[in-house]
């Protein structure tokens, strides 16, 4: 294990390599361990260094050319009960946290895995800093709690990809392998135990890994187009995943295979513009992520746009309207406000900081217009604007009236939103923008009891086979729980950790 992301490093190991054993046959790879980890993102790397450091020889396959997966683009762990909370004087009772994240989730949430993930996520902050892992706790935005821990930078990488490449290093001196671009495909299953996994590397050549334990953590399915028409209530034609990391549920898919249960599907969704000319988490990605008027494919205003500052409940509402998409309307004295005056209302995480100049917003809308991207056009007059919107110009006027006079009155008589977050639309030039939900990971997968042990049909363990991270189910109810911030990377660091070490323990 490397402590930089590089290419995969795929050979035949020599026997004398203490921990392992390895036989080739023709192109066949056959290699022997105690535990064998399937993805090395945030919850496999977690798992693989817990289980070394409980003295279990450790091989990890990862799919990719590198490390980390959606884990190098995240930021900060939820956690409750830790001394950044202690130093910045916040007194949060788990007990009392639990019971919200319970009640967001209307008690679709196994209740007993919740109640873990929430009591030993301090444990996992404690974990992760012996490890050399640093954090700092900060909020997400003005309405969440003090419960997100920043991961602080390693060498010179930041956030997530900070945490990643310290779990490479302290893997790498623990004896912990890493195969990269050799994505696990099956699992073995004899005699009722799950005894290794298949795959196959970047020549094409099958890889057979024999282990007394398997820990699944491929991340999830956010990109499989199939499983999200499948398994959730979402159109996979319509709701794509925002990061391309070959998410398509193998670990998920392999498991089923051999008769684990599932539950809890369901989606990440942010809301987000694409097309030509359109960055992610460039400046016209993030005008989406502020309060101004947003109107559905009909020219009608649809939500209290301060759900901006709950990205989840934002693209929830977009979702729901015809179509899944929605227009964010605007005016020059708005446009001026984010890219010269105050920055953005609301950021997206530390990567955007709150009060951003989107100094890039006007270079990327000339660069989408002439690359002839449809969701994103300014004109002069409303009217003109309407047109380019596909929308009835006297709808959307109608609106606008509506909502410059809430601004006027002092009162939003439709979603009685505070009216200080009112933009008025008065002042040409015009902008609208398409907003799309986009799901940045998937929610639910495999059902697990508290040893991160899979399950069967019957609640039953399938012997040899952990699932950890975005690929276990029932910890979420429709909607991710944003406000514990963080929530999924600290589950994928709490399940990685506690996988791990069960599964070294039970060599014992």
């Amino acid at each position: 294990m490397q402590s930089v992301l590089k290419k995969g490093i795929l050979t035949i190991i020599s026997v004398s390599l203490m921990f392992f054993a390895a036989v080739g046959y023709a192109k066949d790879r056959v290699y022997r361990t105690d535990v064998v980890v399937v993805g090395a993102g945030g919850s496999g790397l977690a798992a693989a260094v817990s289980a070394a450091q409980n003295g279990a020889k450790v091989i990890v396959l990862e799919k990719m050319a590198i490390a980390g997966g959606s884990t190098n683009y995240a930021e900060g762990l939820f956690a409750i009960g830790t001394k950044q909370l202690r130093n910045d004087g916040f007194d949060i009772s788990k007990s009392e946290f639990y019971k919200q994240i319970m009640e967001y989730g209307h008690f679709r949430t196994d209740a007993r895995l919740l109640r873990q993930f929430v009591e030993e996520s301090d444990t996992t902050i404690e974990w992760l800093e012996s490890l050399g892992v640093g954090f700092d706790a900060v909020k997400m935005s003005y309405a969440d709690s003090p419960v997100w821990h920043l991961v602080l930078d390693y060498k010179e990488f930041h956030h997530g990809a900070a945490l990643v490449n310290r779990l490479l290093d302290v893997g790498d001196e623990l004896g912990v392998k890493v195969m990269y671009e050799t994505p696990g495909t099956s699992l073995i299953y004899k005699n009722g135990a799950v005894q290794g996994v298949e795959g196959v590397d970047a020549k094409g050549n099958k890889v057979i890994v024999k282990a007394k334990s398997v820990i699944i953590a491929t991340g999830g399915f956010p990109n499989s187009k199939a499983m999200i028409d499948k398994y959730t209530r979402f159109d996979g034609d319509k709701i794509i995943g925002t990061l391309p990391l070959q998410k398509n549920g193998d670990g998920i898919n392999m498991s089923m295979k051999v008769g684990a249960a599932t539950e809890g599907w369901g989606l990440m969704l942010h809301q987000a513009t694409r097309g030509p000319g359109v960055k992610p988490f460039g400046d016209l990605f993030t005008m989406v992520w502020q309060p101004a008027l947003w109107v559905n494919k009909f020219g009608k205003r649809f939500v209290d746009e301060t759900a901006v500052f709950s990205f989840v409940h934002a693209a929830n509402s977009v979702e729901h309207q015809p179509g899944s998409f929605a227009w964010e309307v605007f005016d020059q004295e708005t446009f001026d406000k984010y890219t010269k005056v105050d920055g953005i209302e609301a950021g997206i995480g530390v990567i955007i900081p709150i009060g951003t100049k989107l100094t890039n917003l006007e270079a990327e809308f000339a660069k989408s217009e002439k690359d002839g991207n449809p969701n994103a056009v300014r004109a002069n007059t409303i009217e003109e604007l309407a047109k380019k919107m596909k929308v009835d110009p006297k709808i959307l006027k109608k609106t606008i009236k509506n909502y410059n006079g809430y601004k006027e009155n002092n009162l939003d008589k439709e979603f009685w939103m505070d009216p200080k977050w009112i933009m008025p639309v008065k002042k040409s030039t015009y902008y609208a923008i398409k907003i799309f939900p986009q799901a940045y990971v998937s929610l639910g997968g495999v059902k697990i009891n508290e040893r991160m042990q899979a399950l069967d049909q019957n609640d039953n363990v399938i012997k040899g086979l952990y699932t950890v991270g975005c690929d276990v189910g029932g910890l979420y109810g429709d909607t991710y729980t944003l406000f514990a911030s963080g929530s999924a990377f600290g589950i994928a660091q709490t399940s990685g950790r506690l996988a791990g070490a069960d599964a070294a323990k039970s060599l014992k």
